[in-house]
């Protein structure tokens, strides 16, 4: 085996062990529970995989049995079904990570997935055809259609560039060049390796841009993902406690305590609705993740149930539920549902409707809550000091699974309240 093999083998080797850092990192604490992890973990396994498919380029080049033949067909193969998963995942990374616009998300993942299914279906029926490579006992050599296979990447690298660049100003300057790297050192190593055929250094340029990114923007997201999650559990614990301010304890014990005369039993239902509306607050601390929506639902249910004992007809509550199979953040609905309820219909004085309507949209499902109250004007958000919940509704909709919350109001008709969550952010 020649020296320039042996080095050959020594770098392969070498960037697999490289590439076990990011996946052994991302594998660890359940980090790859979350979409961006996963996609990035993706990128690093297909890339490890891409490596072990390339040492079988070096390692047969003297063929002389059928298993030997074999053995190097699917290592070949390997190497390029795996490449093609490498671009697929960064796509699919980068999409994640610039939250790109429906049109333009739907054309780019499109495009990215038939290009590497074009390089897929060529890998898989070169063994056949000698399209992409052929195997003989010398070893691997260049097909008649090679150029498939260095054309797909520099389309697919042209696209992550587009994208980058048409996205910078939602990136840092130092995303940008990171990102760029990424793109380069590739498509540099892929062209030094189509003329310089001897030198492994595609592989090298691919890890170690992968490196690149892992380390000064992945880590960093992290360490950013981390501190969500405590603003987003310190948004739990202010969005209970406005639940439960004292005034509210103190009128549902007096209803109580009144019906304890008049109706013992609605009494007994309504200490049950005000159990388990004081359990869903506390449950929600320990909530991370989206919740069903009919447990959303139930909460909502609850406090209304309290708040109808307190006001009897002056308070009157319509469900239109025709979608129910989906997921929300917890202590999302019903503040909205209190909203409506203590700044809406309860300040006319005869009383009025909330309505909670849920509908599907072919990419999204909405939550909305609609009140026949007095409304508000367009400062109402900004000038109200209690409406602080609203601000938390909307970061933990965005945080956890990319929803949005829009208020419409007309002074003296109502308001309502969308909740707009994608289906990607809404799978049970």
């Amino acid at each position: 085996m020649d020296n320039f093999l042996i080095a050959n083998i020594a770098l392969d080797i070498f960037c697999l062990i490289l590439s076990l850092i990011p996946i052994i990192y991302l594998g660890n604490d359940h980090r790859w529970h979350q979409k961006l992890n996963r996609y990035f973990l993706g990128v690093s396994v297909s890339n490890g995989l891409m490596i072990i498919g390339d040492l079988g380029d070096w390692c047969f080049r003297d063929i002389t049995t059928p298993l030997m033949m074999t053995a190097a067909i699917l290592l070949v193969v390997l190497y390029y079904v795996s490449s093609a998963f490498v671009l697929y995942f960064f796509a699919r990374y980068i999409d994640e990570y610039l939250k790109l616009t429906h049109p333009v998300r739907t054309i780019f993942l499109r495009s990215i997935t038939l290009l590497c299914g074009v390089q897929i279906f060529f890998a898989l029926i070169s063994p056949l055809t000698g399209a992409i490579f052929t195997i003989t006992a010398a070893g691997y050599q260049r097909g008649s259609l090679f150029l498939i296979s260095q054309l797909v990447p520099l389309f697919c690298y042209l696209s992550f560039t587009w994208l980058v660049v048409l996205n910078r100003k939602k990136l840092i300057r130092r995303e940008v060049i990171f990102f760029l790297l990424y793109i380069f050192i590739p498509l540099g190593a892929g062209a030094s390796q189509m003329f310089l055929r001897g030198i492994a250094v595609v592989n090298v340029g691919v890890t170690l841009a992968l490196l690149f990114i892992f380390v000064n923007i992945q880590s960093e997201r992290d360490l950013l993902i981390r501190q969500q999650e405590k603003e987003l559990a310190e948004s739990r614990v202010e969005i209970m406690l406005s639940q439960i301010q004292p005034h509210f304890l103190y009128n549902t014990l007096t209803t109580i305590c009144q019906l304890c005369d008049v109706d013992p039993h609605q009494a007994k239902a309504a200490i049950r609705d005000f159990s388990l509306f004081l359990r869903g607050n506390m449950d929600s601390l320990e909530s991370k993740a989206p919740i069903p929506f009919e447990q959303e639902l139930l909460h909502a249910e609850n406090y209304l149930s309290l708040e109808r004992q307190r006001f009897q007809n002056r308070l009157k509550v319509v469900y239109e539920i025709t979608a129910r199979d989906f997921s929300i953040p917890s202590l999302t609905l019903q503040p909205i549902v209190e909203n409506a309820v203590r700044h809406g219909v309860l300040r006319r004085e005869e009383g009025g409707t909330v309505t909670i309507r849920t509908e599907e949209t072919p990419d999204a499902y909405l939550v909305i809550v609609a009140d026949d109250g007095l409304g508000f004007s367009d400062k109402f958000e900004e000038d109200n000091q209690s409406h602080i919940g609203i601000k938390n509704v909307r970061e933990r909709l965005g945080m956890l699974c990319g929803g949005t919350l829009t208020l419409q109001s007309t002074p003296g008709k109502g308001t309502v309240a969308t909740i707009m969550i994608p289906k990607e952010g809404a799978t049970l």
